[in-house]
């Protein structure tokens, strides 16, 4: 786990990654990672830069009563991930708004350095009701 170098690879300064095994229930009768399934590495991603960025998913809700719900995602697939595989997932922050935050990922082979798959999430900052608020000035502090 570790942030990459300010240009390494051409990835924003601020890119943590991680690496991780490719599960056999992430996968689907044809052996590969089931589509949905790369969402669900986005949001590991998403939650590792969080924590190693001092903010728990948990402390946000629990103690400031702020919700990141997912608003918007995509995904683009460049080449199938297969059970027992040692991927990267990459993670940065895109854009940080007044009420939301922008993340982007990227899944490559561990082993082969090939790009996998590209993501994109929007996240609105909203409180215990569903409405929204701004991005909490120590939050922001540390995801700027």
């Amino acid at each position: 786990m570790r942030y990459n170098h300010p240009m390494e690879e051409g990835l924003p300064k601020k890119t943590y990654e991680f690496e991780t095994r490719i599960a056999y229930a992430d996968t689907d009768r044809m052996g590969v990672v089931y589509y949905g399934n790369y969402f669900t590495l986005f949001e590991r991603g998403r939650t590792e830069l969080m924590r190693n960025l001092g903010i728990r998913y948990r402390d946000l809700e629990e103690t400031l009563n702020v919700f990141l719900p997912a608003s918007e995602a995509q995904c683009r697939y460049f080449a199938p991930a297969r059970y027992d595989d040692l991927i990267k997932i990459r993670t940065w922050i895109k854009d940080l708004g007044h009420a939301h935050v922008d993340f982007e990922y990227e899944i490559v082979s561990a082993e082969t350095k090939k790009k996998l798959a590209h993501g994109f999430t929007r996240h609105p900052f909203v409180n215990n009701h569903w409405k929204p608020v701004r991005v909490p000035e120590e939050i922001k502090r540390i995801l700027k």
